[in-house]
C-alpha cells in the first residue's frame, strides 16, 4: 500500500509547485516529453531484456490481448452513451477516448510495480502495449473525423518511442540476446534513466490535473468514472474466467484494467480540436476517485474475495 502513499506525495508535489510557480501546467510538456522519449523506452528495454524469456511471450501476451478487449468494450459502451446523450462530434470523441484508454503506463506501471515488484511491472508493460494501440489508432481515427486531417495510423505507431522500445526489445528476447552481454556502465545508465520514470511522470501528473473544468463536464466526467472504475475492471474480473491466467498475471490484468484515464487522449484533443475541457473534467475526477478504488481492488484481490 505504500506505493499509494508515494503516488499521492508525489502527486501532490506536482500540483503544489504549479500553485506557487515554481512549476507551470505547460512544462509537463517537457516532463511528458523526457519521460515518453527517454525513460520510459529505458525501463522497458531494460526490464524486458532482464526479466523476460522467449518462453514467456505467449502468456504475456494474453495480458495484451485482455486489455485490447477491454479498452474496446469500453470504447463501445462510451459510444453508446454519447449518442444517447446526442453529444456533438467534439464531445462524442473526447467522450469515447478518454473512456476507453486508461492510464496503463503512467500510473500503472508504478501501482504494478508497487504492488508486485518487478514481475508485476514487466507484465504491466504488456498491458500497455494494448493501450499505446488503442490510443494511436482509436485516437487518430476519431482526430480524423473531428478534424477532417489526413494522418498516417501506422506513421504514429511506428514512430512512437515507447512502442519502438517494447518492439526492438522483443526481438531481442526472441533472438536470445542476453543484457549481461552489453558493458556494465550502458546497463547502470539505463537503470539511472528508468529511475527517473515515476517520480517525472507523478509530477507531471500533478501539473495537469485541475478541477476547473469539472463543473462543465460534471455529468461526462462522472460517466467516464463509473466506465473506467468500475465497469471496465468488473467486465476484466469476469473475462479472467474466460481467459486463463496465472495467479499474478490475473491479478495485474485486473488492476491495470481499472486504471483512470490516460493523459495522452488530452494531448490528443489538443490537436485533432476535441472537447478538451470534458477530458480535462473526467481525468480529474477518476484520478482522484481511483487513489481510493484501487486500493480497494487491490485488497479485494489479495483476499481472494473476486
Amino acid at each position: 500500500m505504500d506505493i499509494i502513499y508515494i503516488i499521492v506525495i508525489l502527486i501532490l508535489l506536482g500540483f503544489l509547485l504549479k500553485h506557487i510557480g515554481i512549476l507551470s501546467e505547460k512544462d509537463k510538456v517537457a516532463l511528458n516529453n523526457i519521460v515518453i522519449s527517454v525513460a520510459m523506452p529505458a525501463t522497458i528495454f531494460l526490464s524486458i531484456l532482464t526479466n523476460v524469456q522467449r518462453s514467456d511471450l505467449a502468456s504475456y501476451f494474453k495480458l495484451t490481448i485482455f486489455i485490447l478487449i477491454i479498452s474496446l468494450a469500453c470504447a463501445g459502451v462510451s459510444y453508446l452513451i454519447g449518442k444517447a446523450m446526442k453529444m456533438d462530434m467534439k464531445s462524442l470523441a473526447a467522450f469515447i477516448l478518454v473512456s476507453c484508454c486508461g492510464n496503463t503506463a503512467f500510473m500503472g506501471f508504478a501501482v504494478c510495480s508497487g504492488f508486485y515488484g518487478v514481475d508485476g511491472f514487466v507484465r504491466a508493460i504488456f498491458c500497455d502495449t494494448a493501450t499505446l494501440f488503442i490510443i494511436i489508432f482509436i485516437g487518430t481515427y476519431l482526430g480524423i473525423k473531428v478534424s477532417g486531417q489526413k494522418v498516417s495510423m501506422v506513421k504514429q505507431v511506428v514512430k512512437f518511442p515507447p512502442m519502438i522500445a517494447w518492439f526492438v526489445s522483443i526481438v531481442l528476447v526472441i533472438l536470445g540476446f542476453q543484457i549481461t552481454i552489453l558493458p556494465t556502465f550502458l546497463t547502470t545508465t539505463l537503470g539511472y534513466l528508468s529511475g527517473l520514470m515515476v517520480p517525472l511522470i507523478m509530477i507531471s501528473l500533478g501539473l495537469s490535473l485541475s478541477p476547473k473544468y469539472l463543473k462543465v463536464a460534471a455529468v461526462p466526467a462522472i460517466l467516464v468514472t463509473v466506465i473506467q472504475l468500475f465497469f471496465a475492471p468488473i467486465l476484466g474480473i469476469g473475462l479472467t474466467h474466460i481467459i486463463s491466467f496465472a495467479p499474478l498475471d490475473r491479478n495485474v490484468a485486473i488492476i491495470e484494467s481499472a486504471m483512470p484515464p490516460a493523459m495522452t487522449p488530452l494531448v490528443f484533443s489538443e490537436i485533432y480540436g476535441m472537447n478538451s475541457k470534458l477530458i480535462s473534467g473526467a481525468t480529474f475526477l477518476a484520478t482522484v476517485v481511483s487513489l481510493v478504488s484501487i486500493p480497494a481492488l487491490h485488497l479485494l484481490l489479495e483476499a481472494g474475495l473476486i
